[in-house]
């Protein structure tokens, strides 16, 4: 059975690429335009394999996604790579602190994001 993976992330166009590569390895996808949407999913049942998370979004940014992640013990052990086109060190910081797997700052190749969910959800 393909691997779940949820990408939540408010550009349309960065999702949908992120979408296309996924799903060309292998990956079952559900999306979210922001946090809130996301937690919406996951209060419905939706358990993914991993979470691809944007931090700077309308409604419920990333890190709050990370905190409600680690209060609920259904949610709190879904690998996360936080994705941010920031990049600032304390951004990095912050997001591992409150549990991220790992943290790649945009623009990345489609080649790296792969190479990453892989490793994180154990398909390398």
């Amino acid at each position: 059975m393909a691997k779940l993976v949820m990408i939540v992330e408010d550009s349309d166009v960065l999702r949908k690429i992120s979408v296309f590569n996924l799903k060309k390895h292998g990956y079952s996808i559900i999306e979210a335009a922001n946090g809130e949407e996301a937690i919406q999913k996951l209060s419905e049942g939706i358990k993914p394999d991993l979470m691809l998370l944007d931090i700077m979004m309308p409604k419920m940014d990333g890190f709050t996604v990370l905190k409600k992640l680690k209060e609920n013990d259904e949610w709190k052990g879904i690998p996360v790579i936080v994705v941010t086109a920031k990049g600032g060190e304390d951004d990095e910081k912050t997001a591992l602190s409150l549990g991220a797997t790992k943290v790649m700052t945009k623009p990345f190749s489609p080649i790296q994001l792969i190479q990453e969910v892989k490793r994180v959800i154990g398909d390398a």
